[in-house]
């Protein structure tokens, strides 16, 4: 486990891209989110800066990331080991890949938004509930939770929800 990445038990989401302007963007919305971070860059390089335990995956990346396997459960993700090639290339010890859904749920970045947090949160849950290594820190792109999409404010307040809800 990371040493100071766990916030009243819940894991760090550390938002990175090579945007700076983004970020730059959305950091004010968090101020108040102890849980959320930011860093400048690519996932082998943010996973140094920021000693991550995992790097969030949509499906298809998860396939070429970290080995996932289709079929992949509705409304859920899971927690796979990373590769050696990729371990390698600086990529932390696990991927966290998800999540799909069914053609008739809403196609809506807020929807979105709390599915992928949602399932983000249960899957590292159910992971440290059942392994001494611990998953406190996950890199996330910020297209990954919609937050080019949505306002600033408004998803920053969907993010606090989630996290209190999964509390």
């Amino acid at each position: 486990m990371t040493e100071g990445a766990m916030t009243e038990g819940r894991p760090q989401l550390v938002l990175y891209s090579p945007d700076a302007a983004l970020l730059e963007k959305l950091r004010p919305f968090s101020a108040e989110l102890p849980y959320i971070r930011y860093e400048i860059g690519h996932g082998p390089q943010v996973t140094a800066k920021a000693g991550l335990d995992a790097l969030w995956a949509t499906l298809m990346a998860g396939v070429e990331l970290f080995g996932a396997v289709p079929p992949f459960p509705l409304y859920e993700a899971r927690v796979l080991e990373t590769p050696p090639a990729q371990l390698q290339r600086g990529m932390p010890l696990h991927g966290i890949v998800g999540v799909a859904i069914s053609k008739d749920d809403p196609k809506t970045p807020e929807y979105s938004l709390r599915l992928v947090l949602s399932a983000l949160l249960k899957a590292v849950k159910d992971f440290n509930s059942r392994n001494p290594n611990q998953i406190s820190r996950i890199g996330i792109l910020p297209d990954d939770l919609q937050l080019k999409k949505l306002e600033p404010g408004a998803a920053f307040k969907i993010i606090r929800e989630v996290y209190e809800q999964q509390g």
